[in-house]
């Protein structure tokens, strides 16, 4: 008959440490990986438009960024749409006429000005320039105020 084993209180709670320092160690290089992921940043500042953008249209999604164009009676204006709360993307809703952020729940206007949740100021706008075929190049690394058109 083999022999039982004895289970006392000191040797379950040393298995349980054992458990926890092992799951503690396997969690740690994943996280990493995760935190300085750079999946979600611009691999570069510079973002091109080529679509034809009508006045006085609603806000049009630059594909390869999180960049979002639109143009009204006074000119063409760009907007980062990462949340300012902790940068998650945010997704416009042209039947609402509101930018959401799935994350935390801030809700922009159509302009980008926070209306409610944890977002504490505006999307961000960036710099556009209208080239002479039409197409507009914006630069995301250089921040303008909400009334600044191209």
């Amino acid at each position: 008959m083999p022999k039982q084993i004895e289970w006392t209180r000191r040797a379950v709670l040393r298995l349980g440490w054992f458990g926890i320092i092992a799951a503690s160690t396997l969690s740690i290089d994943p996280l990493v990986k995760y935190l300085t992921s750079k999946e979600d940043q611009l691999q570069s500042p510079l973002v091109v438009y080529n679509k034809p953008l009508d006045k006085n249209s609603d806000w049009q999604s630059a594909a390869t960024a999180r960049v979002w164009v639109k143009r009204d009676s006074r000119g063409a204006m760009a907007l980062v749409a990462s949340c300012t709360h902790l940068g998650c993307e945010v997704t416009y809703h042209p039947n609402r006429k509101e930018w959401l952020c799935p994350c935390h729940g801030s809700v922009y206007d159509v302009e980008g000005r926070p209306l409610s949740g944890p977002a504490p100021k505006a999307l961000q706008r960036a710099a556009v320039e209208i080239k002479p075929d039409g197409s507009l190049m914006i630069n995301t690394a250089q921040q303008v105020e909400m009334d600044y058109r191209a």
